[in-house]
């Protein structure tokens, strides 16, 4: 089903002397003509954040599990009314390994991704120990991994492979966060999923992913 967005409302305008609406010609919006859009950043992952009203970053002091609680938590309400709406190259699958990607709790479908990969950089830009016998890495940035010609599927692997090893009695030093990471094979397609999101698309295209949105049908559980 069509998602009809209304756009007709542009902030950003000041006022001149006769009272009259001047467009301000270095505003998102009025580039864009999308009201609302605050964030510079043009992948089909911030046109979801943008249709849904989804908090783009933590709060202050807001530790990362909990801000994707919060994120899970409005998903949820969303869901239970039928409103979760999906940008133009956005499928199914991608919205189920986002909430992989968010999810650190229980022992299935939980990515824990944003302990170290949070919004809206999708880096904490720490340094963490991610594999027995390794050393300590810088947290790369998930965005435009296809521009840099990152194998998607081989970083998956390899944070499953942590995540096995942090459970093993000789693995303590390894970061904390892969303990609570429990995924299977099923998992990661939906992760790709989502991670391909976050590829930047042309500025003169942003604005049809909003457009061109649709309803994605939760009317059973979405699970």
């Amino acid at each position: 089903m069509s998602l009809a967005i209304c756009l007709g409302c542009v902030a950003g305008a000041v006022t001149s002397g006769f009272g009259q609406a001047k467009p301000n010609p270095t505003s998102i919006e009025e580039k864009t003509k999308i009201h609302r859009l605050a964030t510079t950043k043009r992948a089909i992952y911030d046109a979801f954040v943008y249709l849904n009203r989804i908090p783009e970053k933590a709060e202050e002091d807001e530790a990362p599990e909990d801000f994707a609680g919060r994120i899970l938590g409005r998903l949820a309400n969303q869901e239970g009314r039928i409103l979760i709406k999906l940008p133009e190259g956005m499928d199914r699958q991608a919205y189920l390994g986002y909430k992989i990607f968010l999810e650190s709790e229980g022992t299935a479908k939980a990515g824990n991704c944003i302990a170290c990969h949070a919004p809206p950089d999708f880096t904490d830009l720490k340094e963490h120990l991610s594999s027995r016998g390794g050393s300590k890495k810088p947290t790369p940035s998930l965005r435009n991994l296809a521009k840099r010609k990152v194998n998607v599927r081989q970083v998956i692997m390899a944070k499953m492979a942590s995540s096995e090893s942090k459970r093993s009695p000789s693995a303590e030093k390894t970061d904390a966060a892969y303990g609570k990471m429990y995924l299977n094979k099923g998992d990661m397609h939906q992760l790709m999923a989502f991670l391909k999101l976050l590829n930047d698309v042309p500025e003169k295209d942003f604005r049809k992913l909003i457009l061109n949105a649709t309803i994605l049908d939760t009317s059973e559980d979405i699970e």
